[in-house]
């Protein structure tokens, strides 16, 4: 009996692991931690790193050992030597996740400050054909032709986040490519502000819509909801949780007339209309007032609450 347990423990090694074990420990990592870890201790982990189970969503949202920055950045964390071999750029590891996922993966989600050029956009859409769910960074400033081509390749997409503050120009192009090829997109969540100009693009870009989500919108045009609501005529879901609203050049944050309106807006169309705050007594609202004054402060504040939403297709 000695002897059995004796052999049974030298038979206990790493590299024997079950498969279906390893795969579970795996699903706690990173991309980072599986592809340029784990995957390369021995022969029966790299064949595990490939379990297509592990591969279904890229999340680049919290890698810690990535440069999202632009490369000529005179402050890039790589161009230090010292750490150079423990940092990675983004599109390195875009490369080595689709070596491992195939096209497996329905669900990409970018880091908020990810510098994407249109060959790392290009590369992901041809390597990762079926996205379903796309989270974009706020810094794209790509071609039109990059949009056009890799939207051409995302044709199951049914959701897309973007942020529209910092990139009006190929914000359009966003929209404009992902609605003439994305017939599935029902789905769609944006931050920066609703004007007669962001409206018209919406409704002429995806008049398949749902569920829409303006959470945290600096601006909106209060003028500007009924008329979004009634051109989707397939909305259901509308989101407008903390948003800062006008009417006629003037602010009603918080105030019963926009209550009233909004109750209007509920009854004509939406199923769900969601609005938890008032602005006024809101914690998260008053946070972001207070950031509004330390841009640094406010980026990170942005960063941490466009991955959170009341409506769970959002969340990520």
């Amino acid at each position: 009996c000695n002897v059995t347990v004796v052999r049974s423990r030298k038979n206990l090694k790493w590299e024997n692991m079950d498969r279906d074990i390893l795969v579970k420990i795996f699903e706690k990592l990173n991309v980072i931690d599986v592809t340029m870890g784990a995957s390369r201790v021995c022969i029966s982990w790299f064949l595990a790193s490939h379990e297509k189970s592990l591969w279904k969503t890229i999340n680049l949202t919290n890698l810690q050992r990535v440069d999202f920055s632009h490369p000529r950045l005179p402050n890039s964390r790589v161009e230090d030597e010292k750490v150079n071999e423990h940092v990675y750029r983004c599109n390195t590891v875009l490369f080595e996740s689709t070596k491992f996922s195939s096209t497996v993966p329905i669900n990409l989600f970018f880091n908020y400050d990810t510098y994407l050029t249109d060959e790392d956009l290009i590369d992901a859409a041809q390597r990762m054909p079926n996205i379903r769910k796309l989270v974009l960074p706020r810094w794209c400033h790509l071609s039109e032709n990059s949009y056009q081509f890799a939207f051409r390749q995302w044709k199951n997409l049914q959701t897309l986040i973007i942020d529209q503050r910092h990139t009006s120009l190929t914000w359009r192009h966003k929209i404009q490519a992902s609605g003439e090829n994305c017939i599935n997109l029902t789905n769609f969540k944006t931050l920066g502000c609703l004007n007669e100009v962001v409206v018209e693009e919406i409704v002429r870009c995806f008049p398949n819509l749902k569920k829409l989500s303006l959470r945290f919108c600096d601006i909106i045009d209060i003028g500007r909801v009924l008329p979004l609501i009634t051109s989707l005529k397939n909305l259901t879901t509308l989101n407008l949780s903390h948003c800062r609203f006008l009417q006629r050049g003037a602010c009603i944050i918080g105030s019963r007339e926009l209550d009233n309106i909004l109750c209007e807006i509920a009854r004509y169309k939406c199923e769900t209309l969601i609005m938890l705050c008032s602005y006024v007594d809101c914690k998260s609202c008053k946070d972001a007032r207070k950031d509004s004054y330390v841009i640094v402060r406010l980026h990170a504040f942005f960063e941490k609450n466009w991955r959170n939403d009341e409506i769970e297709e959002f969340e990520f």
